[in-house]
């Protein structure tokens, strides 16, 4: 008797002390939510990106195995394929991208952007056609502690002029 006393003891004891590790753990885990300004860099920074005509600076704001949900395309995944995709862009003629951050929020490892966009392309003929829609990203925190996209979407508000 006196064994399976001590026995049950030391199984409370060591639960006790897991429960308490548990709890020292849940206390540094979780990350401080992202301010909107912090949210919104990723995108600002894709917007200097492609008027600097670097599809690789845009590219590396996305995680490796990203996804773009283009409007009437078909997925694009991978930061390579995403870095082709903007290169397409560009080599249409983008000449300015804008954006703007209507809403963001995070739990401090995910987050997401809710945005306006601008996007100006010169054609061949001299003509600008402006691209004016909104956006959503899906935005996680990389090992440096800045916010990239792992999903982006977007949609024009009407055929572009």
């Amino acid at each position: 008797m006196k064994t399976t006393t001590k026995f049950l003891a030391l199984t409370v004891v060591v639960l006790l002390l897991s429960v308490t590790a548990c709890k020292e753990e849940t206390k540094t885990a979780p990350s401080k939510p992202a301010t909107i300004e912090e949210l919104g860099q990723m995108n600002r920074d894709f917007a200097k990106a492609l008027v600097a005509k670097d599809a690789t600076a845009a590219a590396n704001l996305y995680t490796e195995n990203a996804s773009l949900l283009p409007p009437n395309e078909p997925m694009v995944t991978g930061r390579e394929n995403i870095k082709n995709y903007w290169q397409g862009a560009i080599d249409a003629g983008l000449i300015a991208a804008s954006v703007k951050t209507l809403d963001a929020k995070s739990d401090g490892i995910l987050g997401y952007e809710i945005g306006t966009f601008e996007l100006q392309f010169k054609m061949e003929d001299g003509t600008i056609i402006t691209d004016i829609g909104k956006f959503t990203e899906i935005l996680e925190k990389n090992a440096e502690g800045k916010w990239i996209s792992t999903y982006g979407m977007w949609s024009a508000n009407e055929v572009a002029k």
